[in-house]
């Protein structure tokens, strides 16, 4: 009997077989996965007429004048502290010598405000277990008279501390400033009227200081602190301290982001979804890394009008006319020109005539607003350096 036909299907399949589980499988498993910004959020290509604009880009030669790439350089950190913790000391050792006489007292405040409201709880839970107790006992009297006495001296210990806090501080504004400012990082609420009024925050707090306490803040670094040399101090606010705090990077010395550029300098991921990637060749132009969130792309008219004649826009620009992306159509008297039609100072642009962008001039628009320096885990958006005067 002829083997033969049978050791040959056999090799066929099993090659098939390999073909299949090791080529055909990893590969439609990749092809469905999607790239994304760190956060869960996909990294989406572009579609439509965006997708059709590359090419139109392409095409036309724009990336031989204009790049796409911001450079970066080296940043820092500004370790921002939101909220406070539960335990002071801990919150003392962890913070070390990083913390200002200022803010030290801004700190104190803020943990009174804790001690208020946690000794307020516990008059209100001695009181709610004496209300609700079959016989009021001695025991519970005394456990609110106890929790009485506690808050008594909790308001008074806040009273010295605020009066020493804002001891030089003569304008009723910026007292406010301090005392919503120490609310805020504190966390707590306080909803007791009567015990607002004591601590002086009046009976109801007012959207302008209720937004000084939302956005309270105190700055641990400003901007030029590397990472090896907060590393602990993050670890501490975060596992020991409890605290809240937020960990900006902030820019030293990277122009492009300085100049607007774009918001971070651009990374591989950018050009992930293009069919050609197209950094650029040369800046006779502007960059266009960020061009999707600059005010340039903000009015088509305006975009359409530099493509049909840039020194129309510009009267020193280099750019050259890209008119045969444009259809010129003749506006006869009494006619009103398309919606479309490409319009200088309320007017058609040309006299008697509607200049329409034509599909490829809407899809390079298109094309130019998806451009964007959205953040990425490998290129967070930074911050421009601040002065080190605020905390």
């Amino acid at each position: 009997m002829n083997k033969a036909p049978w050791i040959f299907l056999g090799v066929l399949f099993t090659l098939s077989l390999s073909w299949w589980g090791m080529v055909y499988g990893p590969a439609s498993q990749l092809a469905g996965q999607s790239a994304d910004k760190g956060d869960g959020t996909a990294v989406l290509p572009r579609v439509g007429l965006a997708k059709q604009g590359e090419q139109v880009y392409r095409e036309n030669g724009c990336y031989y004048c204009h790049t796409r790439t911001a450079t970066g350089g080296e940043f820092g950190y500004e370790l921002r502290l939101s909220q406070l913790g539960g335990d002071r000391e801990v919150t003392d050792e962890v913070l070390g010598e990083n913390i200002t006489v200022e803010n030290t007292r801004l700190i104190d405040l803020a943990f009174e405000f804790k001690y208020v409201v946690a000794a307020k709880k516990t008059l209100d839970d001695a009181s709610k277990a004496l209300a609700d107790a079959k016989e009021k006992t001695p025991e519970l009297e005394g456990a609110v008279a106890v929790a009485e006495k506690s808050l008594k001296n909790s308001a008074a210990s806040f009273k010295e501390v605020i009066s020493n806090v804002t001891e030089k501080t003569t304008d009723q504004n910026e007292k406010d400033t301090i005392l919503f400012k120490a609310y805020g990082l504190s966390g707590v609420e306080i909803k007791d009227k009567a015990l607002m009024v004591q601590l002086g925050m009046g009976e109801q707090i007012i959207d302008e200081h209720r937004k000084i306490a939302n956005e309270a803040i105190i700055k641990l670094t400003h901007g030029k602190a590397q990472w090896g040399d907060i590393e602990d101090m993050v670890r501490g606010l975060k596992t020991r301290a409890g605290a809240q705090f937020k960990l900006q990077p902030v820019v030293i010395d990277w122009p492009d982001v300085q100049n607007g550029v774009a918001l971070r300098q651009s990374v591989t991921r950018d050009f992930m979804h293009d069919a050609h990637a197209m950094p650029g060749v040369m800046q006779l132009g502007p960059n266009l890394a960020n061009a999707g969130g600059t005010p340039a792309l903000a009015d088509s008219n305006q975009f359409y009008v530099h493509l049909y004649q840039p020194r129309l826009i510009n009267k020193k620009s280099a750019m050259p006319p890209y008119r045969y992306l444009f259809r010129k159509i003749k506006v006869n008297a009494g006619e009103t020109s398309p919606k479309n039609a490409l319009k200088i100072k309320g007017k058609d642009l040309v006299a008697g005539y509607a200049i329409i962008p034509t599909e490829k001039a809407e899809a390079l628009f298109e094309f130019l607003k998806s451009l964007r320096t959205d953040a990425l885990p490998e290129a967070p958006i930074v911050d421009n350096p601040k002065p080190a005067d605020d905390q």
